[in-house]
């Protein structure tokens, strides 16, 4: 049955009309080793109660690790999802249940496993995740050993754009980069899929993961926008900054992050559109291990 329906799928792909998905089966190797430097990285993915970390809780975590060719970004093999189910104290909300799939008879009564959590954690030396800036402060408040690991985003940090994807959307990308679909909005799906997509070279034969690794090794920056005035508001907003309401020691206060060569221009631009020629502005320097906490 197989067969035949590869069979039929290659003749659509025949065709420019016509373009086939196939159904992603997450493989446990990708690459043989040779002989280059290798390191071990983990994927994380968190399903919650809802977008407040401060508020909301963890439902769900999942870690999957791999290991990696340290210059090309190669994966070699990857390691078993370690999955938990967790009870959040209090009603899960119908709109996340159609997202995640995961009710409160799922979860009733479970919690994260910290020492096996521990043990994960404690082997890898960068932790990935397809959207760090949400994940991460999830992950810090609950999980203790994640305490000042290196972390890098994959969606933010690999020019999705830039190099021909419109959007940097983990379902979308792997559609329209590997002709691959999955079944999303669970952890430990959105673990192998992410792990897939960083293994699909561009045109020039880079690894997404080769450009992760760069930018996770680079320095980046965070700009905060202090006491501007309330009517520049819509200004920082269009021009994507967010606004911290002072928690974790943060300043009370719109920011933005970018990379080094971004933040002269853009300290620029606050000189002239926010602060009328005047200054204001905090201009701050993140390694992995600093960006996307929240104490940062």
């Amino acid at each position: 049955m197989t067969s035949s329906l590869e069979s039929l799928a290659k003749k659509l792909e025949a065709s420019p009309d016509y373009r086939v998905l196939r159904r992603f089966v997450p493989p446990t190797r990708y690459h043989d080793g040779d002989g280059s430097s290798t390191a071990t990285a983990l994927v994380v993915d968190v399903e919650t109660t809802g977008l407040d970390p401060v508020r909301e809780r963890i439902i769900e975590f999942c870690g999957v690790p791999f290991e990696y060719e340290r210059d090309s970004g190669r994966i070699l093999t990857v390691g078993p999802a370690v999955s938990f189910l967790e009870d959040p104290g209090r009603p899960i909300s119908e709109e996340i249940t159609r997202l995640t799939g995961i009710t409160d008879a799922m979860v009733a009564g479970k919690t994260i496993d910290e020492t096996a959590v521990g043990q994960l954690v404690a082997g890898a030396g960068l932790v990935i995740a397809h959207n760090a800036a949400f994940d991460r402060p999830f992950v810090d408040r609950r999980l203790a050993a994640f305490k000042d690991k290196f972390w890098a985003c994959s969606q933010r940090e690999v020019p999705w754009k830039s190099l021909g994807a419109s959007s940097g959307a983990l379902e979308f990308l792997l559609m329209k980069r590997c002709g691959l679909f999955f079944d999303g909005h669970r952890a430990d799906a959105d673990c192998h899929a992410l792990i897939r997509l960083l293994q699909e070279p561009f045109d020039d034969g880079t690894l997404p993961l080769r450009h992760l690794l760069e930018s996770a090794r680079t320095p980046s920056w965070r700009v905060w926008a202090l006491n501007a005035a309330f009517d520049k508001k819509d200004a920082l907003k269009q021009r994507r900054y967010r606004w911290s309401n002072g928690e974790g020691g943060l300043p009370k206060a719109w920011y933005k992050g970018m990379s080094a060569g971004e933040c002269e221009a853009e300290q620029e631009w606050l000189k002239q559109v926010i602060y009328d020629g005047g200054v204001g502005w905090k201009a701050e320097r993140l390694d992995a291990k600093r960006r996307y906490a929240e104490e940062a």
